[in-house]
């Protein structure tokens, strides 16, 4: 009986089910990517530089294959965004009139595409 009760303590679950990972966490100071960066290019930069050396011709043939509502997101930022920089991350609130302004806009948009 004892040898059962000294097993259990032993084998005592965490309180916080965390203490198990304790071992494989970073010690302070200590970086997860100790390489670094790897050497080279990133993507955005190879296709930033593939767009540089296109022809206008080869420009135009490419973008029509694009989506446009995927175009003007890259060209105006994305209009869904219900955020910004001045509101601190909170919620923009739209006046009656400014929500129907931004509908119409949106509208609009979509026909022409």
């Amino acid at each position: 009986m004892d040898e059962e009760i000294s097993a259990q303590k032993q084998h005592k679950q965490p309180k916080d089910g965390t203490e198990r990972l304790r071992p494989y966490q970073y010690k302070k100071g200590q970086t997860g990517n100790p390489s670094g960066r790897p050497k080279g290019i990133s993507l955005k930069e190879y296709a930033r530089n593939q767009m540089l050396y296109m022809t206008d011709a080869e420009k135009e043939e490419f973008m029509h294959g694009l989506n446009k509502i995927d175009v003007w997101k890259q060209a105006e930022g994305n209009p869904d965004t219900k955020t910004d920089i001045t509101t601190k991350g909170d919620k923009i609130e739209f006046t009656p009139a400014v929500a129907k302004v931004v509908d119409e806009f949106e509208s609009k948009l979509k026909e022409q595409l």
